[in-house]
Parts: C-alpha cells; sequence; structure tokens
C-alpha cells in the first residue's frame, strides 16, 4: 500500500517538477543541521506563509554549555555518541564528565571523550571515581613504552583517533597487523570488564577506597606483586610478539604470558565471587567466573584486546583476545585458539555471547558448537514492527535467568544463533506488553544444526503510528516557491537494559530510519494534535532521500521528520534544505530591483561547516562592498571582500582561517555585507 502511495505522489508531482525545471529559480535560503531524534520526537523546517525564509524547529537536546563544548572538542566519529549519552545525563553529570575532556591534554582527549560517550549512564552516576578514567587512558599510553609488541599510533585531524600495532608470529615469520579503531576503544581502552564499576578499590577488602589505599586494576595488576609472587610486567619482558599463533600453549607471546601468569597467581577453587579483579588477585583463588574477569583485566593492561565470554547454559566463563578475528582463550586449561574443546568435554553449548563495556553482548554461539538460527519477528496487536523488545531465551540447564537476550531492532526483528541439540523457550517484553503474559514459551525442541526456526510474537499493545494519506493538489497550484530537502540517516541507536548489571547500552548500526512528509499548515495542525492528515512527499522508514518540492500555494509549508512510530530507537539525522523563489526572466532590471532588495546575504553553506563554508549575496548595483568575519566579542576575524563589486551574485569561500592565515577555533561567528551604508549580518558555526 505504501509504495502505490508513493507512485501516486510521483505522478501528481511530476507537473510540478517539470514546472520547476523551466522556471529561473533564484536561491534565497537554506540551511543545514545534524541532530539526534529520539523516540517519539519530531522536527521540522518550515516556509511561513507571505514570506521568503526557512524557519527551523528542533527538539532540545538539554545539552549544558560545557557538554556542547566537550562534544565540540570530540573528534567527528565520536561526537554524536557523545552527545547522545550526554543527553541521557543530569545537569550537574554532565558538567562533571564535559570538564574531564574541556581539561583533558594530547594525546588522551580522544580516548577520555571514547570513555564518557560510551560508559553506561547507570555507571557514570555510580560511586565511580572520576579520576579512574584519567588514570585509565594515562596508564594505557604509559604502558605501551615498555612493551616490545605493541605501539600506540595516533592519527591527527577532525577525525583524530588512536590504535594500536602488533607484531605477531605466524608460520614463522613476522607480521604487523594494525587493530581496528573500534576494537581498539571497546576492548582495550573501555575500563569496564563486565558487571564490575570501574573505581579505585582496596585489595584486602574489595570495597572502594581512595587511594593509595585503593587501586585501579590497569596499573595495578601490571605493576604489583603480592608477596611469593611475580609482576606481569616481569612476565611480559621477554615477549615480542602478541602471540605465535599456535594452539594450547604458554609459549605464545604476550598471550601465552598473560596465560602462565594467571596460572601462577590464581588457584582454581571454589570460593564467594567478587567482580573486581584487584580483589581478585589479592584472593588468588576462584572458578571460572572470577578467573575470565582477571585474565580480560590483565590482558587489557598488558594492551591485548580482550573480553568475557558468557556460556551460562553450562555456567561458564572463558575469554577471547583479538588477532584479525576473535581467538577463544581459557588460560586455566591452557586453552588458546581451541573453542572445540567444550564439545569434547561433553557439552551441548546453547549459547555464547562476548560482553562489551556498556553492557552490550553480541554472538559467539557458532565457534563453540554446531548452530541452528532462530529468527523473531514482533509486531503488536495491529501487525505493526516493535523496535527495542527484549527476548529473553532460556535452555535448561541454565543460570537463573537464561543463557541469552537480545533486542528487536527497528523491523521488530532479532536473529540468534543458537546451539544444536538443545530445547529452548523464550520471553519478550516490551513497554507496549509481554508475550506470553508470564512464563516462557517452547520455541525450539531437540535443535538440529543448519535448520532455520521462527517465532512470531504479537504483543497486545498498540504502537504509535502516524494516521497519515495523500494529499491532493489544489486545482490552480502557484509555482513562486520551490523546497529541495536532501537528507540521510547515516546511523540509529537502540537502547536495552542487560540482565546481569541493569545497565543500559547503547548500540549504533547504519543505516537509520525515519518518516518525512510535506504538508499545509491546516493539515499540520491536525498532525500536531494528534488527528488524521493528509500530507505530500510522504516516505516512511526511509533512510534517505533527495525531495525537490514546489509549494502548490501560498500557505505555510513544513517539511516534517518524524520518529514517532518507535519506542526506543533514536535516529541520527543530517539534513540540508533549500528554498529557492520563483524570478521571471522577463521582467525589466529596474522592475526586478523593485522586488528584490538592493543587498541580499544569503545563509552559508554548510552551516555547520568544517573547514569551508560557501557565503553568496547579492549586489542591484555596483559599488564598494565589504564582507568580513567577526567573532562572538566583535573582534574581526577575516576581510573577505573589500572594493567595487559589479552588479548581480557573488560568491566566496570562507576557509575557517583569520586574516593572518591561521586557523581559527570552533565556535559561531558573524559575517557583515555593508555596501552603500546598508549592512547585513548571518550567523556561521564552525565546528571541528
Amino acid at each position: 500500500m505504501k509504495n502505490c502511495l508513493k507512485v501516486v505522489v510521483f505522478c501528481i508531482f511530476f507537473i510540478f517538477i517539470s514546472t520547476a525545471i523551466f522556471a529561473e529559480w533564484s536561491l534565497v535560503d537554506s540551511t543545514s543541521f545534524s541532530k539526534l531524534l529520539p523516540a517519539g520526537e519530531k522536527c521540522y523546517v518550515s516556509v511561513q506563509s507571505n514570506t521568503n525564509f526557512l524557519v527551523l524547529t528542533l527538539p532540545s537536546d538539554n545539552l549544558t554549555d560545557d557538554a556542547e563544548t566537550a562534544v565540540e572538542i570530540a573528534p567527528d566519529w565520536l561526537k554524536m555518541d557523545l552527545r547522545d549519552n550526554f543527553r541521557r545525563l543530569d545537569e550537574n553529570t554532565q558538567n562533571l564528565y564535559a570538564g574531564l575532556i574541556i581539561n583533558a591534554t594530547s594525546p588522551f582527549i580522544d580516548e577520555i571523550c571514547f570513555e564518557v560517550a560510551h560508559i553506561a549512564p547507570q555507571t557514570l552516576t555510580s560511586s565511580m571515581d572520576t579520576e579512574v578514567l584519567l588514570e585509565n587512558v594515562y596508564f594505557v599510553y604509559m604502558t605501551s613504552y615498555s612493551l616490545d609488541y605493541v605501539e600506540i599510533i595516533d592519527y591527527e585531524g577532525d577525525d583524530y583517533y588512536s590504535t594500536t600495532l602488533y607484531q605477531v608470529l605466524e608460520d614463522g615469520v613476522i607480521e604487523e597487523f594494525e587493530l581496528p579503531r573500534e576494537i581498539y576503544y571497546w576492548y582495550i581502552v573501555h575500563p569496564k570488564l563486565h558487571k564490575e564499576v570501574p573505581n579505585y578499590i582496596n585489595p584486602d577488602t574489595g570495597n572502594p577506597a581512595s587511594p593509595p589505599t585503593g587501586v585501579f586494576w590497569r596499573q595495578f595488576l601490571m605493576n604489583h606483586s603480592d608477596p611469593g609472587y611475580t609482576s606481569l610486567e616481569t612476565y611480559l619482558d621477554t615477549c615480542n610478539v602478541l602471540w605465535k599463533c599456535e594452539q594450547n600453549t604458554t609459549d605464545n607471546g604476550a598471550v601465552g604470558a598473560v596465560t602462565q601468569w594467571i596460572q601462577d597467581v590464581m588457584t582454581f577453587q571454589s570460593n564467594p565471587h567478587h567482580d573486581q579483579p584487584v580483589r581478585i588477585y589479592r584472593q588468588h583463588i576462584g572458578t571460572c567466573s572470577v578467573h575470565s574477569y582477571l585474565t580480560s583485566a590483565a590482558a587489557r593492561a598488558s594492551l591485548i584486546p580482550a573480553t568475557v565470554n558468557v556460556m551460562y547454559s553450562d555456567n561458564h566463563k572463558i575469554n577471547e583476545f583479538w588477532d584479525r578475528r576473535w581467538v577463544a582463550w581459557e588460560p586455566v586449561n591452557t586453552f588458546v585458539d581451541n573453542p572445540g574443546g567444550y564439545e569434547n568435554w561433553g557439552w551441548h553449548v546453547a549459547s555464547a555471547f562476548n560482553w562489551r563495556g556498556d553492557s552490550f553482548i553480541w554472538d559467539t554461539t557458532e565457534k563453540y558448537t554446531e548452530v541452528c538460527t532462530l529468527s523473531v519477528n514482533v509486531v503488536d496487536n495491529n501487525g505493526n514492527p516493535v523496535d527495542g523488545a527484549r527476548i529473553k531465551i532460556y535452555s535448561s540447564p541454565c543460570v537463573s535467568w537464561g543463557c541469552t537476550a537480545g533486542w528487536t531492532d527497528y523491523n521488530g526483528q532479532k536473529q540468534f544463533i543458537l546451539g544444536d541439540d538443545r530445547t529452548y523457550t523464550a520471553q519478550v517484553t516490551s513497554s507496549i506488553g509481554n508475550y506470553p503474559a508470564s512464563g516462557m514459551e517452547t520455541v525450539i525442541t531437540n535443535s538440529g544444526p543448519g535448520i532455520f526456526y521462527n517465532w512470531n510474537v504479537t504483543l497486545p499493545g498498540t504502537m504509535p503510528v502516524l494516521d497519515i494519506s495523500p494529499d491532493s493538489p489544489p486545482a490552480n497550484p502557484t509555482d513562486d516557491y520551490r523546497i529541495v530537502v536532501n537528507y540521510e540517516l547515516p546511523n540509529e541507536i537502540l537502547y536495552g537494559t542487560n540482565f546481569d548489571d541493569y545497565n543500559e547500552f547503547s548500540k549504533s548500526s547504519s543505516p537509520g530510519h525515519i518518516d518525512f512528509f510535506i504538508c499545509d499548515e491546516d493539515n499540520f495542525n491536525s498532525y500536531m494534535s494528534s488527528q488524521s492528515f493528509e500530507a505530500f512527499e510522504i516516505n516512511q522508514n526511509n533512510t534517505a532521500n533527495y525531495v525537490d518540492f514546489v509549494l502548490p500555494s501560498s500557505d505555510s509549508w513544513y517539511a516534517v521528520f518524524s520518529n514517532e512510530e518507535k519506542l526506543t530507537m533514536t535516529e541520527e539525522l543530517h539534513v540540508n534544505i533549500e528554498l529557492y523563489q520563483n524570478v521571471p526572466s522577463d521582467i525589466p532590471e529596474d522592475e526586478l530591483k523593485k522586488l528584490y532588495p538592493q543587498l541580499t546575504l544569503y545563509p552559508n553553506y554548510p552551516n555547520p561547516f568544517n573547514p569551508e563554508t560557501h557565503i553568496t549575496y547579492y549586489l542591484s548595483d555596483a559599488g564598494e562592498a565589504k564582507l568580513a568575519i567577526f567573532n562572538v566579542t566583535g573582534q574581526k576575524v577575516r576581510t573577505l571582500v573589500s572594493g567595487i563589486q559589479l552588479a548581480g551574485e557573488h560568491a566566496i569561500i570562507w576557509n575557517g582561517t583569520d586574516d593572518n592565515g591561521n586557523s581559527v577555533s570552533s565556535g559561531i561567528y558573524f559575517y557583515r555585507l555593508k555596501s552603500d551604508n546598508i549592512v547585513k549580518v548571518r550567523k556561521a558555526i564552525l565546528m571541528k
């Protein structure tokens, strides 16, 4: 039905578009913006009746001034993530963590930005000492200077970032590889390993304590040794490669050294669990869970990218490390790259997943057993997809809550990779209801390898929907104005609460999806009051689009971006929109001057910009013209134009430098055009 609507709208407006092609259009205004649009929110650009400029209406992010400054400082690839996490914090907490970023020094800024952007809000607002985030990053760099198998590489520019370069012995030859950016930040830099709160911990009690009594695991595990033990740093002294790509041996580079250290400092024996690595080390005893936490901490302290791997179906935890792939690792049994070892024990692994620092979990089952696939499709009572619904999977025997979990995407879908020869039950929970209402439903009995299973779930509640239908053009449409809208959604963010630590993760995926339409004022008022309404250019669940639309009447018109048909997901929206006015080509020059002002200064594009922006202006008569850039204090930064200019339209580029050729800082600037005692001023935003 939606496709039919699009065809109808296209046919209706082919006449309008054709008119636009043959008209002579003059750009009179433009705007561009990037915005995070949470579920239930909308934004719009309007052209009010009898005006020739655009009006932008955006929901507030509720960021403090310090938080905005911190976002400006962050590398481009982190700006939206940092903005998203800030908006979920109260003002005092925003300012606390923004201060860490604002006062940070190179080369630590990107790592600190990442920590603040990707630690769950529940942890950021816990008892965590914020100094831990600074110490954590500092010792990432300090440790790199003492290790022979790894070095940190810092890339500069607006999209600055760091990563690590490793030496690996493979088939007798030392090879080098560079760690993917996201692996470096998530699995080396991130200070949260599993369920613990990153903090200064008293090793003797396991409780938070200020330094020097309290210590953080990164430096403590590397440099400290209890009586009768040897420091981890000593084990790594002779390592010149990350590992030797060999299975099940401690003579295996840095991975082998950490394996041997774990075996030497820990006794595998039942003991009350503790989540803090420094307390685990001080006790020197425990079973698989505490071994996995300590291994993950020791690995990251050694700049080995590592994570905790969870097999709740068998009440077991191990680790994985990264070398161009995720490699199974369990120091207790000297299992290195031996994922089949657990099936050899007679286990039928139901599910295995890796743990990320913000409490997101991702599936690794296929590595450890033969698998089947379960596709879950969740809709409301009208058949509309439900995003962000949590699916809990259980397979007996298992830990109390289940063996794995997942959350539906924008399309109401989630796919699980599960082990063979198991029976699975499941439950879906959502803000619009649960299924089943209580307990679990059997979804697979005696799973078979390679088989695809489907579970279709209908929840009792109703999703929010737009009651929208195609509008019809007026009998005698005008062609005075035209808007051109170009938008894209590079990412969308899914949120979910982890069963183990009740932290809310945020998981980006590409592309995003949004609803877009254009309507007149009467229909816009109906839309705003949640009534049925009509619109043009209806695009639902759209990922990107280019819309060229001639306004068919002199009413006020609204181009709307809506994320109101989702429950949880936030959309990253990038928009450029231009307004054109129809200029008849046969009007005499003296009449044209009466219609248009003597001096016109158009909005710069793009805005915000980096590294350069285009400034366009119109002079009705030849004469002296001056165009200059000023900062917010009124100080002149750059003179772009000064002298006699011909009549007509002119364009110039400002590259963000002052009169001395020096780059200016991020911030708000004003560009002022003066000619014949007439002055026009507009605002430009430079964001690095």
